[in-house]
C-alpha cells in the first residue's frame, strides 16, 4: 500500500467534505491500492474514506485482490451486488456524502448506487478527482517502470528493423511486434499497435491490414510495451529502401524538425497550450497546418492515455509540473496520398526536458 498516495487523496476528501469517494476509474483504482487489475467487468471498485479503505471486487479477482492490495479490506458482494454493499458500508461508517466519478460510471451503476442509499446518503459527481493531477508526476519508482517500458519498445523495434521485408504485410509486423515484445518481458501491448503503409498513412489510426508493403513507400508505426501497469508509446516512419518522391523527405525532415522543436523548448511551468504550438507552429510556417489533424501530445502512465495533454484546446492556466511524462509527436496526414508521425516520450523537468525514448529517428531502411 502507498500511504502517501491515500494520505493525499484524503486531504482531496477533506477538502471536498466528503466522507468517502467510490472510485471506478480502473487506473486510479490501481494507483490507489497497487492491485493491476483493469477488471470493469464486474464494476470493481475502491472506496476511501479518512478511515479506512475498501475493495469491492468478485469471487475471480479476490484472491489476486488480497495478495496485491496489502492494507486494504476485500469485500466479495453477494451475487455482486455492489449498490447494496455500498449502502451497507455507509450505514456501518456513518458515511453522509459520497463522491464519485462521473465519467467513469454507467448511468445504470450509479442509480443503483442512488437508490440503495436512499435516506442515508447522498451523492456528489465530479469529473475529475485529485487523482488525475497526482497521477501527472511519477514517483521514482513509477519513472523506472515506465523507463523499462520505454527500453522494452525500443528493442522491439530494433529488431523490427532488422526484420521487416517488402512484400510483408501490415499484420504480419504486427504480430512480430507483439511476439517480440513479450519475449522481452513487456505485459502486453499499451494499445493495438499501428502498421500504416502507403496510402494507409493519411489515416492517423489506421487499423493493420493484410496490405502488402511495398519499396519506397512511407510506413508508419505506432507501438508501445506495457511493463508492470506502466505504458510505453512511440512512433516511427520509416522506408524499405530510398522514398519513391522527394516530397517523403521533405515531409519527413519537416516532421522531424517539429518535434525536436518542441522537445527543445519544453520545461516545467509551460502551458499545455504554448507546448502544442512549439510543434504546430513549425508545420504552420511551412504551410501544411492544415495536414495536422491532432494534438501534439499526452501524458503516459498507468494509461497510454492521460493527463496531462499539450493541445491547442489545452487550459491556458494549466502549466506542466516536474516529472510529468509525456509524448511529442507530430504528424502529416494527407488524404489520397500517405502520411507520417514521429513520436517519443519525455520526462518534463525544471530547466527542460528530457528524452526517453531511444529509438533513432532514420527515414531510409537499405534493403
Amino acid at each position: 500500500m502507498n500511504q502517501a498516495r491515500i494520505t493525499q487523496f484524503r486531504s482531496w476528501l477533506q477538502e471536498q467534505a466528503l466522507d468517502t469517494c467510490i472510485i471506478t476509474q480502473a487506473q486510479n483504482r490501481s494507483y490507489l491500492s497497487g492491485w493491476m487489475s483493469d477488471d470493469t467487468e464486474s464494476h470493481s471498485m475502491a472506496l476511501v474514506s479518512q478511515q479506512g479503505q475498501w475493495l469491492l471486487t468478485n469471487a475471480l479477482y479476490a484472491e489476486e485482490a488480497e495478495k496485491a492490495a496489502s492494507g486494504w479490506t476485500i469485500v466479495v458482494p453477494e451475487a455482486r451486488d455492489f449498490a447494496g454493499a455500498i449502502a451497507r458500508l455507509a450505514r456501518e461508517q456513518g458515511w453522509r456524502r459520497l463522491g464519485f466519478e462521473s465519467d467513469a460510471i454507467s448511468y445504470q451503476l450509479y442509480d443503483k448506487i442512488q437508490t440503495a442509499g436512499k435516506d442515508i446518503y447522498a451523492l456528489y459527481p465530479y469529473d475529475a478527482t485529485s487523482l488525475e493531477r497526482q497521477r501527472m508526476v511519477k514517483e521514482p519508482g513509477e519513472l523506472a517502470l515506465l523507463k523499462r517500458a520505454i527500453a522494452i519498445t525500443d528493442e522491439t523495434f530494433a529488431h523490427i528493423c532488422e526484420w521487416i521485408q517488402v512484400g510483408m504485410t501490415e499484420k504480419e509486423v504486427q504480430w512480430e511486434i507483439l511476439r517480440t515484445m513479450i519475449a522481452l518481458g513487456a505485459d502486453e501491448p499499451s494499445f493495438s499497435t499501428i502498421v500504416a503503409s502507403g496510402p494507409n498513412g493519411s489515416m492517423p489510426h489506421a487499423r493493420a491490414s493484410q496490405r502488402v508493403i511495398r519499396r519506397g513507400e512511407l510506413i508508419t508505426i505506432d507501438m508501445g510495451a506495457r511493463y508492470q501497469g506502466y505504458c510505453a508509446d512511440m512512433t516511427r516512419t520509416i522506408c524499405l529502401g530510398e522514398p519513391a518522391e522527394p516530397r517523403m523527405y521533405e515531409l519527413y525532415e519537416l516532421v522531424l524538425r517539429s518535434m525536436r522543436a518542441c522537445e527543445a523548448g519544453l520545461r516545467a511551468g509551460i502551458s499545455g497550450k504554448a507546448a502544442d504550438a512549439l510543434a504546430r507552429d513549425v508545420l504552420a510556417q511551412a504551410g501544411v497546418a492544415e495536414y495536422y489533424v491532432h494534438s501534439t501530445g499526452h501524458g503516459v502512465g498507468l494509461q497510454v492515455h492521460e493527463g496531462p495533454v499539450l493541445s491547442e484546446r489545452a487550459p491556458e492556466d494549466f502549466l506542466l509540473p516536474v516529472g510529468c511524462v509525456v509524448t511529442v509527436e507530430p504528424g502529416l496526414y494527407i488524404p489520397g496520398w500517405s502520411g507520417l508521425r514521429i513520436e517519443d516520450c519525455v520526462l518534463v523537468q525544471e530547466q527542460g526536458a528530457e528524452v526517453l525514448t531511444q529509438s533513432p529517428t532514420t527515414l531510409v531502411l537499405s534493403r
